[in-house]
């Protein structure tokens, strides 16, 4: 199974109005990438803010920024490899670097954030996200 990494620069993704593209699209991004952690892929979101070491330990983020610079963020890779610079990948651009059964692996989505104090019910936060709920395709 491949490596999912999303590098975003932005310093605080997480304090952006959820109406607004970038909380939006954080909220998405890192909900399913959690959902999909959760249930046994390698895929992570990271920020420069606080994973910094990580970023520059990263071939690929170190060519991203000689060759785009901020402009290149945020980025996808899988297995290292640069896939999608500049924008938020979208929930099937990261499922398609993943395994095909990785697809079943969101059939229940809520039932991966069970243990997350929400026991198990967040319909109400994945229908702003695109995570499909319990009885939704993905």
């Amino acid at each position: 199974m491949k490596t999912i990494r999303v590098y975003d620069i932005n310093l605080s993704p997480e304090t952006q109005p959820a109406d607004t593209e970038i909380g939006r699209d954080y909220r998405r991004v890192t909900t399913i990438l959690y959902t999909l952690s959760a249930r046994g892929a390698d895929a992570k979101y990271l920020n420069l803010h606080k994973d910094s070491l990580i970023f520059m330990e990263s071939p690929a983020v170190q060519q991203i920024m000689r060759t785009s610079g901020m402009d290149g963020f945020p980025c996808m890779t899988a297995d290292e490899e640069i896939i999608i610079t500049g924008r938020y990948p979208s929930n099937e651009e990261i499922l398609e670097q993943l395994d095909a059964d990785m697809l079943n692996l969101l059939a229940n989505p809520a039932a991966s954030f069970a243990g997350s104090g929400c026991n198990g019910v967040c319909s109400s936060c994945h229908s702003s996200c695109g995570v499909p709920t319990p009885g939704q395709q993905a």
